[in-house]
């Protein structure tokens, strides 16, 4: 099994509430990938705490897979691409680890 986990910085010209809807809208669009790429066994998004501290990244995806082979066809699926191009613009940094467990 491989386990993907993902986490961004959101860019910061954008207000808190502008952010807070960001964070919905794309947790709502990942999510929703659920069902529609076979390859993704399991997925999970979360926001960071509000009492966190502010140097913290934004929000994490975590998600898992039988195999590298399948995190690859995740990567380039059309369903998961739309999502990566649409929410673009609001990230500032994205960090990511891939391990087999």
């Amino acid at each position: 099994m491989i386990r993907h986990i993902v986490m961004w910085k959101l860019d910061d010209s954008y207000t808190a509430e502008e952010k807070k809807k960001f964070i919905e809208k794309f947790s709502s669009r990942l999510l929703a990938l659920n069902g529609k790429i076979e390859q993704l066994k399991s997925i999970s998004v979360h926001e960071n705490a509000a009492q966190a501290p502010s140097a913290n990244y934004d929000m994490l995806l975590d998600t898992s897979f039988n195999s590298i082979e399948d995190l690859k066809s995740y990567a380039v699926h059309p369903e998961h691409v739309e999502v990566v191009e649409w929410s673009k613009p609001y990230k500032k940094e994205r960090s990511c680890v891939d391990y087999e467990y």
